[in-house]
């Protein structure tokens, strides 16, 4: 990029960069590193200039597309350590040929993206992207504005150069003057369309995603386990190889909005602790001394646990799309119930729970003895050794109770557990309507 590509850069707020298509730092180098492994792996199958970025680098591309004079055969891309996505895509609704993600020492690097023939013309590609999105991006902008310096030549009355030098007259540009055709627009991405068809389009973007499958992948073990941290490194593989991926979490007892308003008051009332019970239990009160866990009103107050936990968990299901991953799914959940509410007579909840729970397609259990989840979390309501011994007899106890439950010890190290699992999700080809393979 050009120093004044650079000083426009450096006026759009951060709190815009991911919307307007700009990379991180850290994105940006494991898409360069990529599109040089990737480049080096295939160069006997690779047409001149086959290699098709953004104008602006590697580092600017979702997916790096190889162009290649014939098809590489799968076991080649699977030696190198490349993962096929077109079966996972598939499956979310996204029909693909080619895609692999490209990884080192198991990690995700970016997504590449095979074909046979000639690239397009880059300008060709801008323009259909922003049609395609209804929008044009600061990507876009300084996108077209490389391809300036480069020689290419802009159509004279495409409305996407037209939004595009008012963004950048916008950030106090000059490189696409003649193309501008209005008022400056002060903030990116710039509709192409009128608000009413802008706000149709956005509604009808927000249907699509609801109505596309989303496969769920369930993430269980005692606190300390290591599931948020493997949760993350997964949901960044599958964000790096652009798969769209979600997040839940969620445990009976929390989160309860108005619930726990009544509870406290009614705890008040009665000159009782208001602490939720949840904690009390958590720092060793034997639950049973509680009035909330004894009787019919124990009985009540856990089922209205739980049927506000599963609300939060759909609430939360709702939002995501593609890849949903549960830090924490049922068998946490039956334990959660197990150690809270113990003394109350819970069978009706656990078959609320085991129905209204979103089924899984992958299960995977992290086991790590009491002294190493106790070591990890030491600040925890639940960072007690005896606690944490409790509730992993528990999960033991349970562990039959999960079907096709994948195990792993959770103390090797997250890359390596979130490699596992990446691969794992990359390898579900047969799936059907339950959700089983």
């Amino acid at each position: 990029m050009s120093t004044e590509d650079d000083e426009l850069l450096g006026r759009v707020p951060r709190s815009l960069r991911a919307a307007n298509g700009i990379p991180d730092p850290e994105q940006a180098a494991a898409r360069e590193r990529a599109a040089a492994l990737a480049s080096e792996a295939l160069a006997d199958l690779l047409l001149p200039d086959g290699v098709r970025t953004s104008p602006l680098g590697p580092g600017w591309s979702r997916d790096i597309d190889l162009h290649l004079q014939d098809w590489p055969k799968p076991a080649r891309l699977e030696a190198l350590g490349w993962v096929p996505l077109d079966p996972l895509l598939h499956y979310l609704g996204t029909l693909s040929r080619g895609e692999w993600a490209v990884t080192e020492d198991g990690t995700v690097l970016a997504s590449v993206d095979l074909h046979l023939g000639s690239p397009p013309d880059p300008v060709t590609t801008l323009l259909n992207r922003c049609r395609r999105r209804g929008e044009v991006r600061v990507r876009e902008v300084l996108e077209a504005r490389a391809l300036l310096r480069s020689g290419y030549t802009l159509p004279v009355d495409d409305p996407v150069i037209h939004v595009a030098a008012r963004i950048e007259a916008g950030l106090g540009g000059q490189a696409l003057a003649p193309w501008r055709d209005g008022p400056d627009i002060g903030e990116a991405p710039g509709s192409l369309s009128s608000p009413v068809r802008r706000r149709f389009r956005e509604g009808l973007a927000i249907l699509r995603s609801a109505l596309r499958p989303r496969l769920v992948v369930a993430v269980s073990g005692v606190d300390g386990s290591g599931k948020s941290t493997l949760s993350r490194l997964v949901t960044r593989n599958l964000d790096r190889a652009g798969v769209p991926v979600g997040y839940v979490w969620a445990r009976p007892g929390m989160r309860l909005g108005w619930v726990n308003g009544l509870a406290q008051a009614a705890k008040r009332l009665v000159g009782q602790d208001p602490s939720p019970g949840f904690e009390l239990v958590a720092k060793g009160t034997p639950a049973g001394g509680l009035a909330s866990r004894r009787g019919i009103l124990g009985w009540i107050w856990a089922m209205l646990v739980t049927l506000s936990f599963l609300v939060d968990v759909h609430r939360q299901h709702l939002m995501s799309r593609g890849i949903v991953l549960y830090d924490r799914h049922l068998l946490d959940t039956l334990v959660t119930l197990d150690f809270v509410y113990e003394g109350v007579d819970l069978r009706l909840h656990y078959a609320v729970v085991r129905l209204g729970l979103p089924k899984p397609l992958l299960s995977v259990y992290l086991s790590v003895p009491a002294e190493v989840a106790t070591a990890r979390k030491p600040e925890d309501i639940f960072g007690v050794y005896a606690i944490i011994r409790r509730q992993l007899e528990s999960y033991e106890a349970r562990l039959g109770e999960i079907k096709d439950l994948h195990l792993l010890n959770g103390c090797r190290p997250a890359n390596e557990l979130a490699a596992v699992v990446t691969r794992w999700l990359s390898e579900l080809q047969n799936i059907d309507g339950a959700g089983r393979r």
